[in-house]
């Protein structure tokens, strides 16, 4: 009689293993997928906060000589993306106080809209 050898693999031990590893890649390859879309929502942030940095020195720098509205709104595009932004100076009651309210929006591709609000104060000359 024929005795089979134990060292070979049968079929279905080759199909399981085949099945375990093409399940470990998918879940690898989303990993990476979430990792990448987060990476770029937080440069995308970053952009926004850089914006508004320098949009707010912008908006102190004229409101100490006088020469900024109370309001405004415009935009600015980095990279691929353009960056919505607006700004309302407010009484706070106490003399000499002004609030700066700045926000910064952006589109993404799904058509989702992104919002970030900053708030500072400054001195009325």
């Amino acid at each position: 009689m024929i005795s089979r050898s134990n060292k070979s693999f049968s079929l279905l031990e080759v199909l399981i293993a085949s099945a375990i590893i093409t399940t470990a890649l998918v879940f690898i390859f989303k990993a990476i997928t979430i990792s990448l879309t987060a990476a770029k929502f937080s440069q995308d942030i970053t952009e926004a906060c850089l914006l508004a940095q320098g949009r707010l020195w912008e908006i102190e720098q004229k409101y100490n000589k006088g020469l900024a509205p109370l309001a405004d709104s415009g935009s600015d595009s980095a990279q691929d993306k353009e960056f919505n932004w607006n700004y309302r100076i407010l009484d706070t009651g106490l003399p000499g106080l002004q609030q700066l309210r700045f926000t910064v929006s952006w589109q993404e591709k799904r058509e989702k809209e992104y919002t970030t609000e900053f708030s500072t104060y400054i001195l009325h000359p």
